[in-house]
Parts: structure tokens; sequence; C-alpha cells
């Protein structure tokens, strides 16, 4: 008995060793393997804008409301009003899940004051970009200081500080696309905060004048960006226009990620002739790879690395 104990025993303490250097031999392949990276040379004057709306509650995306947005859901587009917050329905993990293409088990945010996170391992699409890309030009512009104070200031060129209003960042992204001040962007990140500060000062609901008016307010921005964009599509180049949330909203708050009114959000992709994965359900990690797909960006590392994977078909 006592042998057939040990038997056992040693049994077990193999299984569980073999079991923890798989998981080392995964970490270890993630981090110090020699990484290919391929560039599609058609796709090297692709650029993309990303807007990103804070609180963006999917039932308020109505024609009365946003009028020019869901105009958009006409045009050679994908539209998901049930896109996946993570479970940590805080702004933090969210745009960090957006950014990254990785859920927030890696990255490490699981709050509004972003400490504990990972991103020297699991950085931004904008550092593969810049890594990988000599002439690209980017560009984070936000309400929300903490996205770029923690995470995309050192992986883009430029980045925005105290643009204390939606207003500001609006006006200076519109400069930047159309009088190209500080540059040329080829990769622009918007994010508008004041959805979310209405929410919570007065209730996300598409019923609450105040929600209503502000996100009325920014379909008027997502307007005149999306002119921009389309006359230089008309000039001969290629965008990509992104619409994307980091969650809803119910009551005063967005802390239950049970409730539909929270985690379902909106995530739109628009194209005049791309073809996207129309029945695909998307959550934040699908951003990340779909941009470097787009821009024609093929990284063994990334690949290793990311939850997300790409709605271009």
């Amino acid at each position: 008995m006592q042998v057939k104990h040990k038997r056992i025993y040693f049994t077990l303490l193999f299984y569980l060793l073999l079991n923890n250097c798989s998981k080392d031999i995964y970490i270890d392949e993630c981090s110090t393997y020699d990484h290919l990276t391929t560039i599609d040379t058609l796709k090297l004057n692709n650029k993309i804008l990303i807007l990103g709306i804070d609180g963006f509650r999917s039932d308020a995306f109505q024609p009365n409301i946003t009028p020019f947005i869901h105009s958009l859901s006409n045009k050679n587009t994908f539209l998901n009003l049930m896109h996946k917050t993570e479970e940590d329905t805080y702004s933090g993990p969210n745009w960090s899940s957006i950014l990254t293409g990785v859920n927030f088990q890696k990255h490490g945010v699981d709050d509004n004051t972003f400490n504990g996170n990972f991103f020297k391992t699991y950085p931004s699409f904008f550092y593969y970009l810049e890594r990988n890309f000599q002439n690209i030009n980017t560009a984070s512009i936000v309400n929300w200081d903490p996205i770029n104070e923690n995470l995309l200031s050192s992986d883009v060129d430029f980045f925005s500080e105290n643009m204390s209003t939606d207003s500001l960042v609006f006006q200076f992204a519109n400069d930047m696309l159309l009088n190209e001040n500080p540059f040329n962007a080829d990769v622009i990140f918007v994010h508008f905060d004041e959805l979310d500060a209405a929410g919570h000062a007065y209730g996300f609901s598409k019923e609450i004048f105040q929600y209503r008016e502000t996100l009325s307010t920014l379909d008027y921005y997502v307007n005149n960006l999306y002119n921009i964009i389309q006359n230089k599509r008309a000039a001969g180049e290629n965008w990509l226009f992104i619409l994307v949330s980091d969650h809803g909203g119910d009551g005063f708050g967005h802390g239950d990620y049970n409730n539909p009114h929270i985690r379902n959000t909106v995530l739109l992709l628009e194209h005049p002739n791309m073809s996207f994965k129309q029945d695909k359900k998307t959550n934040q990690t699908d951003i990340a790879p779909t941009i470097l797909e787009f821009m024609g960006l093929s990284s063994s590392e990334f690949d290793c690395k990311k939850d997300g994977s790409s709605i271009l078909k």
C-alpha cells in the first residue's frame, strides 16, 4: 500500500511539473521567440481614423439622436450593437484592450488607475506600426488624459495633453486632418469623454436630455471628421473608418457586466469596398488585429500575444 501511494504521489508530481513547464514554455515563447514580421507593400499607404466615444449605450444608436452615425449603416459597414466589453467594465481595462488587442488578464489593467499594467509586454498596436513603418505618422488626441499618460505617449509621434473638452479634441483632430497640423497623419486615435460624464451626472439613457444632447453633439463631430476622410478618399487615399466605445451604462454608472445595457456597446467599421466578417461576435480585443491587418503588418510576436482576431474578411 505504501509503494502504491508513493507511485500515485510521484505520478501526480510528474504531471504537475509537466503542466507548469508547459505554461513556462508558452510564456517564454511569446517573450523570447525570434519573431518574424512581414509587410504587405500594397498596403503601405493605407490610413485609419479611430474614433472612441466613451460610454456609448447601444440603444441610443437612433436616427433621431445620432442621425449621421446611424446613416453610416447604409454604407459598406460592419455594425455590431452588441459589441462586448471586458468583464471589468471600467474605462481603463476597455480602452487598454481596444488598443492592445489583449484582454485585461494579460494587460493587467482592472480599474481606471492603470496600476500594475503590463504594457511593456503587451504594447498598443501603435507600437508595432511605429517599429515597422519608417515613415508612418501616428497620433492620439484624447479628452481623458490617462489613456495617453499610461499607454500611448511612448508609442505615437504626437499625443495631446490637457484636452479638457470634447470640443477641443474635435478642433484639434479637425485641424490635423484638414490642415496637416502638426503633420499629415496616417493613423489617428481620437477619444471623446463627455458622453460618459453626462451619463454619470444625469443618467445613461436615451431618455435623458443631457445624455441625448451630448451624443447628438458628438454625432456632429463625427460627421465633420468623416467628411474630411471622404474628401481624402476622393483624392486617392485609402482610409478605414472605425468608431468604438468602451462600455454602455445604466442609471448613473457602468459597473455591472451582467447588465446588457452596460456590457453591450457600439462598434462600427466603414470602408467603401472592404469585406467584413458580418457574423462575427466582436469584443474589445478585435480592434487592434483589424488595424494591423488593414495596414498590411503581420507580426508573429503580436499574433502570439493577441486575444482578438481581425474583422476584415
